[in-house]
């Protein structure tokens, strides 16, 4: 009895070490084909099709000057943003000069609170843009998100004030 127990332990222990070679590498897989020899697989496998695109519009108001920002998924696969406070976007106003004239997140505060946005395919995180009154002129609106670790998804649109 004690043989067979010994026999099935030395054939578990040389089972185990079956199938895990170099499993944790770092390496790229290489492709032997002759149509990519020296290819990159681990480039191939986390393309999809579309990106995230980013938009500025201009929505009528009474008398005041509203635009929406969205960013629309044109991905295969949801995207989560994670937010570290209650800021999600920010934007700036710069004059004719390229002057910063107006920043939204200057002297102002957030809510310190880690926050997540999912964004499914096809769907878009939007948000309501109110600027604050300015004088007659030409400026250039830039808006972009603010998550962490993230691309800002940077947009732009001309603003004219009569």
């Amino acid at each position: 009895m004690k043989g067979l127990i010994m026999i099935t332990i030395i054939l578990m222990a040389g089972m185990s070490g079956c199938g895990t070679a170099d499993e944790n590498s770092n390496e790229p897989v290489k492709n032997g084909t002759d149509q990519g020899a020296g290819e990159d697989i681990s480039v191939q496998k986390g393309i999809v099709a579309g990106e995230m695109v980013p938009s500025i519009t201009k929505q009528d108001g009474d008398g005041q000057n509203i635009y929406i920002y969205t960013v629309k998924n044109q991905t295969e696969q949801e995207k989560t943003f994670v937010f570290s406070s209650g800021q999600t976007i920010d934007y700036e106003l710069r004059n004719e000069k390229g002057e910063v004239v107006y920043k939204d997140s200057k002297n102002k505060m957030y809510t310190q609170a880690i926050q997540e946005i999912t964004v499914k395919q096809g769907e878009e995180f939007s948000q309501k843009i109110v600027l604050p009154k300015l004088e007659s002129g030409s400026y250039t609106l830039t808006v972009w998100m603010t998550a962490k670790g993230e691309q800002d998804y940077k947009a732009t649109a001309e603003v004219l004030v009569e």
